[in-house]
């Protein structure tokens, strides 16, 4: 097996993890209250991105990738309500530019999880007219930056924004309200749909969808009813409730997967905040620096699924693995790609996989412990250093086949 001419492979990277240099950020200014972030760290410098882009473009096209999904700063292009930024679009535009000209083909999202401070004290995503702001950001951003990019994210992996920062209380703005969550998804689901409409009025020929993280789950007793339902309830208000009403409202044109592990269901009175759910791994199962399973199956099973529910064509979005010593992630990539190359063979329209990420990075409330580059980053210095586990996907992307399985 191999993959198509057509398939695009690349890396994924978000605005706020990367960049640095922003302070009208709801999450600088989150960072800077105690407690919130390991080791009270802040995305204040993070990667230093912001300065050294034109190096993490020389980065990519070392490796010979063919794609690259960015974020753009939301805070740091309008910094004030309706004042725009617009040496901050000049830097973006010249980003792209060089990513074309390294023919990477960019991708570009518009919300992954910030605002700017100014929106996220007038309420965030559960503002009345946060749909109307995210779908004029659109706008702005598809007149300046349109003729460059013409694939588009308007919103990351919403399902997570709402359960973090409304059900669990981790992010911003550190809510813990199930009701409350299950309004953000709503909002979120009216702003994707007027923001895809804004990217198409600007650019006809935008190619607009979400990010939607999906987990793999199953009961932990499959002949518990208790377990079933519990599974039942997780996968259809977490996984399905806003893809299959994106599908229906026809807002997408290609499903967008970021997929990263499965989910061992059992129902628990303990949990009633989190409706019932207890999630877990099975025992001795295979796990990443953080905990989570490693189960390459439910990346083909999602991709399967989802392609036949939306009838579109699938980018993996995000795919990766929080690996500090470089010691799992090649196996994670080659498993991982031999599930799509499967599934195109059987004839599922996979078009591109972008691996989380290319930098380590600041992954949110857990500061910049988990490392989930194929580059490794020297915070200290800002220095980047290849691992081998990038080497191996840029032999997989030069050869458009997965090699032999590295040896653990």
């Amino acid at each position: 097996m191999s993959f198509p001419a057509s398939f695009l492979f690349g890396t994924a990277t978000s605005a706020t993890q990367i960049e640095g240099h922003c302070p009208t950020s709801d999450w600088v200014e989150f960072a800077e209250q105690p407690g919130r972030i390991k080791h009270r760290d802040t995305p204040a410098v993070a990667c230093d991105s912001w300065h050294r882009w034109r190096e993490d473009v020389a980065l990519q096209k070392s490796l010979g990738m063919g794609a690259y999904r960015m974020g753009i700063e939301w805070a740091r292009i309008e910094p004030r309500p309706g004042e725009l930024d617009h040496e901050a679009l000049e830097t973006y535009r010249e980003q792209l530019g060089a990513l074309r000209d390294a023919g990477i083909a960019p991708m570009v999202t518009l919300h992954h999880f910030t605002l700017p401070s100014w929106l996220a004290r007038a309420g965030g995503v559960l503002a009345a007219d946060f749909p109307a702001r995210l779908a004029t950001f659109a706008r702005t951003a598809a007149k300046a930056l349109g003729d460059l990019c013409t694939t588009w994210i308007t919103i990351n992996e919403p399902n997570v924004l709402a359960a973090h920062a409304y059900l669990l209380g981790v992010w911003p703005p550190a809510k813990k309200d199930p009701v409350l969550a299950w309004r953000a998804q709503r909002r979120l689901l009216a702003a994707h749909d007027e923001a895809y409409r804004a990217l198409k009025e600007t650019r006809p020929d935008a190619q607009v969808g979400v990010a939607h993280h999906l987990r793999a789950v199953e009961p932990a007793h499959p002949t518990s009813p208790a377990d079933r339902a519990a599974t039942t309830l997780f996968d259809r208000v977490f996984n399905e409730a806003f893809a299959r009403a994106a599908c229906r409202h026809r807002t997408q044109d290609f499903f967008g997967l970021n997929y990263y592990s499965r989910d061992v269901v059992r129902f628990s009175l303990r949990h009633a905040a989190e409706l019932f759910v207890a999630r877990g791994i099975p025992e001795g199962a295979p796990v990443s620096d953080l905990g989570w399973e490693i189960y390459p199956a439910g990346l083909g099973h999602l991709v399967r699924t989802w392609a036949r529910r939306s009838g579109l064509p699938v980018y993996v979005t995000e795919n990766g693995i929080a690996d500090a010593r470089d010691s799992k992630r090649g196996a994670f990539l080659v498993d991982h790609l031999r599930e799509l190359e499967r599934a195109i063979a059987d004839g599922v329209d996979v078009r591109g996989y972008y691996h989380w990420s290319l930098l380590d990075n600041f992954e949110w409330a857990e500061g910049y412990e988990p490392r989930f580059g194929l580059v490794e980053m020297d915070y200290a210095t800002g220095a980047r250093r290849t691992r081998e586990s990038a080497r191996l996907y840029a032999r997989i992307a030069a050869t458009r086949s997965v090699s032999a399985r590295p040896a653990a």
